[in-house]
């Protein structure tokens, strides 16, 4: 009988660490996201504060052009990084229920 459940308790625990290590991946990611954006409205804060003219006006608003060019890369890159994530979730839990069908 405990082989038997010895047996059934390794998928899950396989499972387990799969959802783990994807969590974890998924989490850096989104901390790295806030970090960023954090960053990126602290200087923009700082650089609306130091304007004193027109010209220093529009030279904010170029910038905060490229700000969010930066960040649209940023966020595409990001996207690609959730989506081999998902690909290397799905392929783990694949093995594990191939392999779990395969020995049952």
């Amino acid at each position: 009988m405990n082989v038997q459940i010895e047996k059934l308790l390794v998928p899950v625990q396989e499972l387990a660490a799969l959802n783990v290590a994807s969590l974890e991946k998924i989490v850096n990611l989104q901390l790295e996201t806030l970090a960023e954006s954090a960053t990126a409205g602290v200087e923009a804060l700082k650089q609306a504060a130091a304007i004193k003219d027109v010209e220093g006006a529009k030279k904010y608003f170029s910038g905060q052009a490229e700000v969010a060019k930066a960040a649209v890369e940023s966020a595409t890159e990001r996207a690609g990084k959730v989506a081999e994530i998902a690909q290397t979730y799905q392929a783990g839990v694949s093995k594990i229920v191939g392999n779990t069908i395969a020995v049952n």
